[in-house]
């Protein structure tokens, strides 16, 4: 059956027909959104819609002040990009790949092992942006199908970097490789100043494009419809998005009926700064109308209870000199009231941060340098839910409704809480068709179960597996089963201050070079390359695994079990060289 439903959706490619180029409006991690930021960054654009991806009249509007404001090379840049939109027939596009990892791992013990491992992918694709009335309603689209040869691609993943494709679940078995129905789609109504949008897509906020901490364009996809006005003194945007709710302890399975509001208003006070303030909530199990209101959504909960889960951000923008901009965002989780007044930071304050420059030269082969500092602190993103909206129980395999996730995916940084991170990237483009990307990292995390206190180990110890995450990930929250929360997570913020910590150090460089444009399309080379080293590799897994220790045992046995917890968890430590490799070609025509 799954063969033949990816049949038909193949077939149902080929007798789509309708003009487009490429999928700008529907992808949000297309080259054109660093191109309009380095164009808004440098004032030839005045403003830019708050969430990407934007509409085909937004995208229009962009391109026509570049054509009017810009150098001769942004200009041409501008009316390639407008030609294509005109005047071009539906893309087909097609990508084949191979990615290798090798890997040298040594363990405590001095044993030493290597690896190599690869895996192979194929993508077919119809995508297009097009006008249905023209000026008025506009729609976008990537219709893939995807084969590669291992049903798992996260070992194949740096540590932190999400998939850039929407295929996890349910793969169709063709002989040797597992193939997947990878699609999105959008549909846009309105103005470049008042537009609203439905489909299904990524989506991205924040000048840290790929690295959001309230909405990342590299997470998975979700079924999101929003409205935006985009004015040149401020904007706004409300958007409304269902997601997959996955099982709290480890983010396995899915289920539907989980959702995320989110709106953002940005003002700018003068040319050169803005502040913006933004809003999210997670919740689920119901419907919830108020949540696509234009209200505060502290004021919304109030009306069904205060039960779901809510944040907030503010996002500051800054241009000290020409061509640069400093932009500061901070994604509050939660926070102790009580502890700020005081000035005391030293409590369940429950935030990520970031903070960096942006230099986008003029006329230089060079398109873009960044310098980012990030910071999440410990169980940011990872909220607690109960079994049941009347319950106030955690269950084995139960799923979470409430944390920050999407299809166990993470929906802001892919950083995991108790984590830092300083990122360098510079971007060039030296020529029309060769595009070079290189960046380093350094990114510290810890493990916050390390913190906890002997008898909260022991509380974790003692539950039935696969009710309690310990690995320090997004999905380790701090509460127990019952209502009680867990005191340490409640009386101190700990953030980094575990003894062991895991450093991962990575080296990037990636390169697409068009080689040939004609009439039959263009084919270009796609090469990569990361280079990873990671120190105390194991900090991140499973500190103290639920075995259900009886309640009964004495101290002595409960003191046994927790030391011998600690002790695998720390011989399992290991440092591993890993270098992620790929190339490959991407035809369109």
């Amino acid at each position: 059956m799954r063969k033949l439903h990816l049949l038909i959706s193949l077939v149902a490619l080929f007798l789509i027909a309708f003009p487009a180029f490429g999928q700008i409006s529907v992808d949000p991690n297309d080259d054109f959104y660093e191109y309009a930021q380095a164009w808004e960054i440098r004032g030839l654009v005045k403003t830019l819609p708050p969430v990407r991806p934007y509409s085909l009249n937004s995208i229009k509007n962009i391109l026509q002040q570049v054509i009017k404001r810009g150098t001769r090379k942004d200009v041409e840049l501008a009316i390639e990009y407008w030609n294509e939109i005109s005047g071009r027939p539906m893309r087909v596009e097609f990508e084949a790949k191979g990615k290798g990892k090798l890997s040298r791992t040594s363990r405590q013990t001095d044993d030493v092992e290597q690896d190599v491992d690869k895996l192979l992918w194929g993508r077919f694709a119809l995508a297009g942006d097009s006008y249905v009335f023209p000026n008025l309603v506009s729609i976008g689209y990537d219709l893939g199908v995807l084969a590669r040869s291992k049903e798992n691609e996260l070992p194949f993943l740096p540590y932190y970097t999400n998939s850039r494709y929407d295929s996890i679940q349910d793969p169709a078995r063709l002989g040797p490789l597992y193939g997947y129905i990878d699609m999105n789609a959008s549909a846009s109504i309105g103005t470049n100043e008042f537009f609203a949008q439905a489909g299904v897509n990524r989506t991205g906020y924040g000048p840290f494009q790929k690295k959001g901490l309230a909405l990342n364009e590299t997470g998975y996809h979700s079924g999101n419809i929003s409205y935006s006005i985009v004015k040149d003194k401020f904007s706004f945007v409300q958007q409304y998005s269902v997601i997959g709710a996955t099982r709290s302890y480890d983010g396995s399975g899915l289920e539907p009926e989980k959702f995320l509001a989110f709106h953002a208003l940005e003002y700018k006070f003068t040319p050169k700064f803005s502040a913006s303030y933004y809003e999210s909530i997670v919740y689920g199990r119901r419907f919830d109308l108020s949540y696509f209101l234009p209200v505060p959504f502290m004021v919304a909960q109030g009306l069904g209870g205060n039960s779901d889960n809510t944040q907030l951000g503010l996002l500051f923008k800054y241009k000290p000199f020409s061509n640069l901009m400093w932009a500061t965002d901070l994604f509050v989780d939660d926070f102790d009231v009580n502890a700020l007044v005081k000035g005391n930071l030293d409590s369940k304050n429950r935030f990520a941060l970031q903070t960096g420059l942006i230099y986008a030269p003029e006329n230089s082969f060079c398109r873009k340098v960044s310098l980012v500092y990030t910071a999440v602190a410990p169980y940011t993103y990872s909220h607690w839910d109960y079994d049941g909206s009347k319950s106030d129980k955690i269950v084995p395999d139960m799923y979470n409704y409430q944390n920050y996730t999407n299809n166990g995916i993470p929906i802001g940084t892919a950083y995991a809480p108790n984590s830092d991170s300083i990122e360098f990237n510079l971007d060039f483009k030296p020529t029309q068709n060769l595009r070079i990307g290189v960046g380093s990292s350094l990114m510290r995390h810890a493990n916050i179960a390390e913190s906890l206190s002997d008898e909260e180990a022991v509380e974790y110890l003692s539950s039935k597996p696969s009710t309690y995450a310990t690995d320090g990930s997004i999905f380790e929250h701090s509460m127990f089963s019952g209502g009680d929360h867990v005191e340490s997570a409640w009386d101190s913020l700990n953030f980094l201050n575990q003894e062991n910590k895991m450093y991962v150090v990575q080296a990037k460089f990636d390169l697409d070079w068009t080689v040939a444009r004609t009439a039959f399309g263009s084919f270009t080379l796609n090469v990569g390359n990361v280079f990873q080293y990671t120190h105390n590799k194991g900090v991140d897994s499973q500190l103290y695994p639920g075995c259900s220790l009886p309640a009964s045992a004495s101290y002595a046995d409960k003191k046994n079990v927790l030391h011998a917890a600690r002790d695998a968890w720390k011989s399992g430590f290991r440092d591993e060289l890993a270098d992620y490799v790929f190339i490959g070609f991407t035809y369109k025509f």
